[in-house]
C-alpha cells in the first residue's frame, strides 16, 4: 500500500492593506492513491469507502475521480470541510507534472483549477500559475492569482504544498502544508483521532474564529454571488 498520513501544520500568513494576520495549527492529511480505496476499505478496521466509520472517504464529496494520488482531509465521524483537495499527478522521475486543486468555500461553492503545461511557471520546483475565477475568503476581493507550489515527490518522507495569492503585483497571501509520511494503518489513524479529536470540524471553527476576528478589526466583508465569482476590491471603511 502507498496511501498514507501526513502529518504536520498549516500556516497562514496574509499582509496586505487590510490586514496583517499570521497563523498556524497543527493537522495531518490524506494521501490517497484512488487505486488503492477499495483494499483499504477491506484491510483498515477505522477506514471506510463510502459508507460510515471513524475514518471515510466518499466519492460524492469530490467532482475530480482521476488521478494518482488525492492529499485531502477525510471524513471524521461522517463530517468534513475541504479547504483545498490536491489530485496530483507525477512524471517518470515521481514529480508532480499536472494537477487539479479542487477548491471548497463555506457557502457551498466549489470550483476545480487545472494545473498543467500551460499553467507551469518554473521548470525546477513544480510551480503552477493561475488567475482566481472562484470567490473563496469574504475578506479578500479584486482581480489576484494564485502559485501553487508543489514540493510533494511521488511517495516522500515528507511534503511540502504552498499556495501564494498575488495582487496587484505583490504576494498578499500566503498559506503552506507540511506534513511527514506515516504508514496509512489502524494505529496511525488511532493515534491521529486521539491527538487531532474532530479535526475536521476543527478546520471548520478555525476559519470562522479568524473570520470573526478579521471582522473586528473592520477588514471589509462581502458575500458571493449566486456564482461564486470573486467581486470588485472593496475599500476599506
Amino acid at each position: 500500500m502507498t496511501s498514507a498520513l501526513y502529518r504536520g501544520s498549516l500556516l497562514h500568513a496574509r499582509r496586505d492593506d487590510h490586514a496583517r494576520r499570521t497563523f498556524r495549527y497543527p493537522l495531518y492529511v490524506a494521501s490517497l492513491d484512488l487505486d488503492e480505496l477499495p483494499a483499504l476499505d477491506r484491510r483498515l478496521h477505522l477506514f471506510s469507502l463510502d459508507r460510515p466509520n471513524l475514518f471515510s472517504f466518499y466519492a460524492r464529496d469530490y467532482t475530480t475521480h482521476v488521478a494518482t494520488r488525492v492529499i485531502t482531509n477525510l471524513r471524521v465521524c461522517g463530517y468534513t470541510f475541504n479547504p483545498v483537495s490536491f489530485f496530483l499527478d507525477y512524471d517518470a522521475r515521481g514529480e508532480v507534472c499536472s494537477a487539479i486543486a479542487e477548491v471548497n468555500n463555506t457557502y457551498g461553492g466549489r470550483h476545480c483549477y487545472a494545473l498543467g503545461p500551460e499553467q507551469r511557471v518554473d521548470a525546477t520546483v513544480p510551480t503552477f500559475r493561475v488567475t482566481r475565477e472562484f470567490f473563496v475568503s469574504p475578506f479578500l476581493h479584486g482581480p489576484a492569482s494564485y502559485d501553487f507550489i508543489f514540493d510533494a515527490p511521488l511517495d516522500a518522507p515528507a511534503i511540502d504544498i504552498s499556495m501564494c495569492v498575488h495582487q496587484h503585483g505583490h504576494q498578499i497571501f500566503f498559506a503552506r502544508l507540511a506534513g511527514e509520511r506515516h504508514v496509512l494503518s489502524d494505529r496511525t489513524l488511532a493515534a491521529a483521532a486521539l491527538r487531532y479529536p474532530l479535526m475536521t470540524a476543527q478546520v471548520i471553527g478555525l476559519i470562522h474564529y479568524e473570520a470573526l476576528k478579521l471582522r473586528f478589526a473592520g477588514v471589509p466583508f462581502r458575500r458571493p454571488g449566486p456564482d461564486h465569482r470573486p467581486i470588485d476590491d472593496v475599500a476599506r471603511t
